[in-house]
């Protein structure tokens, strides 16, 4: 299908791609570092089938998406771009991220407040995160210069990057998450300057503005914690929850940090009863 546009705070283009009935609960889901919309695909077409409305979205500098004109990836820029999808879709939207993704849902939920987002989901994504995980999986996306001669040697670096069997359809799922250049040569499908300290995205002052804004949140917050996260430790959980009292927290058996490219219809389960709790 052929991706929907909308325009973010700047006018650069945001690629999406939208499931089930236009008139249903918006349910806006983005990625971390690194993914793309397409990572989100079996959740959204399971949100659809529950009547509400699911658009996956290319955050600025990822995928088929605009990079910043600016070379602007900080929070609150996110949070304006996310505003401005909200108005063009015409009402507030549940808000779903996994990782990055998380924390920039919780960073508009507080910026913008219920007139933009209604709900927040952070799926393994919390602002005090284990430095060691960070490091991890930061350590399986390593930006070659000269890229990769398949997704599957890509996807064999995460594996063993990260102590896990390679999948037999590994490459094949990853592939929508790289671009391929005139050489033949595949590259990761984003911004490599996220990872500039500048923007604040990472630990240290990226966690003391979360922990800022997290106070702020009111609308129905969910934390879907992976039983098996690399990223997200107890001492964390408790730390948002300190935030935040109205979190709910739900763990999610069996799943990793990469729970959106890996399972992420075990989360589409979690999101809907957590939406149907709260009526939204």
């Amino acid at each position: 299908m052929a991706a929907h546009r909308f325009a973010g705070s700047d006018g650069q283009q945001l690629a999406a791609d939208l499931y089930g009935p236009d008139a249903g609960t918006p349910v806006l889901l983005i990625g971390g570092l690194g993914q793309t919309r397409h990572s989100w695909q079996r959740a959204a077409m399971m949100i659809a089938a529950n009547g509400r409305r699911a658009i996956t979205m290319d955050i600025r500098g990822h995928g088929d998406s605009d990079r910043a004109p600016d070379d602007d990836y900080s929070y609150a820029r996110h949070a304006a771009d996310i505003a401005a999808v909200a108005a063009q879709i015409g009402r507030p939207v549940v808000m779903a991220g996994n990782s990055l993704g998380g924390k920039i849902a919780l960073a508009a939920a507080a910026i913008c407040g219920p007139s933009v987002v209604k709900a927040l989901a952070m799926v393994d994504a919390v602002p005090h995160s284990r430095p060691e995980g960070i490091r991890q999986i930061a350590g399986s996306m390593q930006l070659a210069v000269t890229g990769f001669a398949s997704p599957d040697e890509a996807a064999a670096q995460i594996a063993a990057a990260r102590g896990l069997p390679l999948a037999p359809d590994a490459g094949q799922r990853l592939a929508r998450n790289m671009r391929r250049d005139a050489n033949g040569r595949w590259h990761w499908h984003w911004d490599p300057s996220y990872r500039d300290p500048r923007h604040k995205l990472g630990l240290g002052p990226g966690t003391e503005l979360l922990d800022q804004l997290a106070s702020q949140v009111s609308v129905p917050a969910l934390l879907a914690w992976c039983e098996l996260s690399e990223i997200v430790t107890v001492e964390g959980v408790a730390a948002l929850k300190d935030l935040i009292a109205h979190l709910e927290v739900e763990i999610i058996p069996g799943a990793r940090h990469t729970i959106v490219g890996d399972q992420n219809d075990l989360f589409a389960d979690t999101l809907l009863r957590f939406l149907a709790r709260n009526a939204v």
